[in-house]
């Protein structure tokens, strides 16, 4: 729910505060969408496979640019790849997905699999998420409005 900000004038003080009423367009923000990072096959010849399941929130309507989903594995990863851009780097993948401004709105879904190897079968069939984040890029609509 948006509430308007306040704002007052001090002229006896030195430092200025800046209020800010949300994102403005083109910011990251993870108010809109859920993630969801569910092992679905612990072995498929060479991978641990995850569905990423994410679920953008009915309070918040705009369109997404992108999505980048960061997900923390519980041991360090020798490969990773998606059908999406996706980067490793110790335990942790990176997943950016580009929305080509697709309007998201109320309970709207986006599923998609990231495959991960630690380099030995014992590992990667134990590897589990222990985090998932997600940040949209938030775009100015073609009316001009922006949430």
């Amino acid at each position: 729910m948006y509430e308007k900000p306040v704002v007052l004038a001090n002229d006896d003080v030195a430092e200025g505060v800046y209020a800010a009423s949300g994102a403005v367009a083109g910011d990251s923000s993870s108010d809109c969408w859920t993630v969801d990072p569910v092992s679905v096959q612990d072995w498929d010849g060479g991978s641990h496979v995850f569905e990423i399941r994410c679920v953008h929130s009915d309070a918040v309507e705009h369109i997404s640019g992108a999505t980048t989903v960061t997900l923390t594995f519980s041991a360090p990863i020798a490969s990773a790849r998606s059908e999406f851009d996706c980067n490793y780097s110790g335990s942790t993948v990176t997943i950016t997905r580009t929305l080509l401004a697709d309007a998201y709105k109320s309970g709207d879904n986006m599923t998609y699999k990231v495959w991960v190897s630690t380099g030995d079968e014992a590992t990667t069939k134990a590897i589990t998420c222990t985090g998932a984040t997600i940040t949209c890029k938030h775009e100015t609509n073609v009316q001009g409005k922006y949430d």
